[in-house]
């Protein structure tokens, strides 16, 4: 049995170390252009940048939760905190990732191997399997696929006025120390450029624009409380969620509990919320809560949403309601045409704009290889909302007919249509782990 494994961030990691953990274990081939392990989710180098999960939830095995926190104590005893958890830096998690990557590849049996380039084309085998074809010509065949790509930067942009990948080091250069600055989102990628910036000396107006203008919000500082107990009639659809959540948040309210605790208490029910939902409920969703679902889902580390507050608190940080609608370049700086949600119609001038709108923002993934060639082929398709790929909830990848491609998966944020739930680490290893079992029996 030879896998192949397009992706090598969190969940290409994840899957290949189920895989070699198996007995015996699969000929697995990891394609990975950058350095495997940290992908884009992690390969920071941002001190400043931390995890917004607290590193006991952490680990990359579901039967061994401690494992983050233990790698993290032995390597860096000094992070810690008296009165609750720790939010480790995310360049350490890179790290953790890539250790554990590095000491399977190093196996002696060599059953696991690293491809440093992106495979351009996918192509069915005469006798079954894939044939992968690199950007450099290299060709591979594979009896199984899994698409691990995870995490895309929202592409485009006009460098250097408009960046649309946030993480390109360029997208900070270069600028004046008191050059205003135009972020579009106010997630959890707006604040890594914040703190990206001002570590950098710059002092500059930072203005963060949003369809609603929400500031993110923050984990309960200290000790987290118990999830608090969401129960959920059978068939309960959108508004009836929203309208039950309200009421547990009113009643943990009074009971003490912060509003976080009835975030936390639903969020092992939302895959199976999700998968009962018909495709309408699912739009209705997308459409009416998505955005004050994902603010209060996403959260920020204490430390990090103390931060922003010092920020906006002196003036340097500003939050506005509005979406771009255009810019244009005038004297050396990028005017951004908005547009208020009243209607109202107001520029901002800015030395530049940088695109924080995140993955879950982006599409660029389906112009990315191989996704277009499969495309094309009719080997995939998009799910009906465009989230992701087709895919059954094992992540079998279904054809355009509707029937799944035999040995064929997807895997990660790509399966966000069918399980919504799919981007965070412990729904991730989960499903890691699940897909391992079924690609090796």
């Amino acid at each position: 049995m030879r896998i192949g494994i397009l992706g090598a961030g969190f969940s290409g990691t994840a899957l290949a170390l189920q895989l070699m953990a198996r007995r015996p274990a699969p000929e697995v081939l990891l394609f990975e252009p950058g350095p495997p392990g940290p992908g884009l989710a992690y390969g920071t180098r941002e001190p400043e940048h931390l995890l917004n999960v607290p590193a006991a939830g952490m680990s990359l095995f579901p039967d061994r939760p401690g494992d983050f926190s233990e790698w993290l104590a032995a390597r860096r005893p000094e992070i810690r905190t008296e009165d609750g958890p720790v939010f480790a830096p995310r360049a350490l998690y890179g790290a953790y990732l890539r250790q554990a990557l590095t000491a399977a590849l190093d196996d002696p049996a060599g059953r696991l191997r690293h491809h440093s380039e992106a495979v351009a084309e996918v192509m069915p085998g005469e006798k079954g399997g894939f044939r992968l074809r690199g950007a450099s010509g290299l060709e591979e065949r594979v009896d199984r696929l899994v698409l691990a790509l995870g995490g895309f930067a929202s592409g485009g942009g006009a460098p250097p006025h408009v960046h649309g990948n946030p993480w390109d080091p360029a997208a900070l250069e270069g600028l004046a120390p008191d050059a205003p600055v135009l972020l579009l989102g106010t997630g959890l990628t707006m604040a890594d450029m914040v703190l990206a910036l001002r570590a950098r000396g710059h002092e500059g107006v930072v203005t963060a624009v949003s369809r609603h203008g929400w500031p993110p919000l923050s984990h309960v500082a200290g000790a987290f409380p118990s999830p608090w107990p969401v129960r959920l009639p059978a068939g309960a659809g959108v508004l009836e969620v929203m309208r039950l959540l309200r009421r547990d948040v009113r009643r943990a309210a009074a009971a003490g509990q912060p509003w976080q605790a009835v975030i936390d208490g639903l969020r092992p029910q939302v895959q199976a919320l999700w998968q009962g939902w018909d495709a309408g409920e699912r739009a209705r969703f997308l459409r009416h809560a998505r955005s004050v679902w994902n603010l209060h889902r996403h959260r920020l580390a204490p430390a990090v949403a103390r931060r922003l507050a010092e920020e906006e608190r002196r003036g340097r940080l500003r939050f506005e309601a509005a979406r771009l609608e255009g810019w244009q370049v005038e004297g050396g700086e990028v005017v951004a045409r908005l547009r208020r949600r009243g209607g109202e119609g107001v520029s901002r001038r800015a030395a530049r704009i940088i695109l924080c709108t995140g993955p879950e923002g982006s599409h660029a993934w389906r112009e990315a290889a191989p996704f277009p060639a499969l495309l094309s082929q009719g080997l995939a398709r998009l799910d009906p909302l465009g989230a992701g790929l087709a895919v059954r909830p094992d992540g079998a990848v279904l054809e355009v007919s509707g029937q799944p491609v035999p040995g064929l998966f997807a895997m990660g944020p790509l399966t966000r249509g069918a399980l919504w739930e799919i981007t965070a680490v412990p729904e991730i290893r989960a499903q890691a782990l699940a897909l391992a079992g079924h690609l090796a029996s």
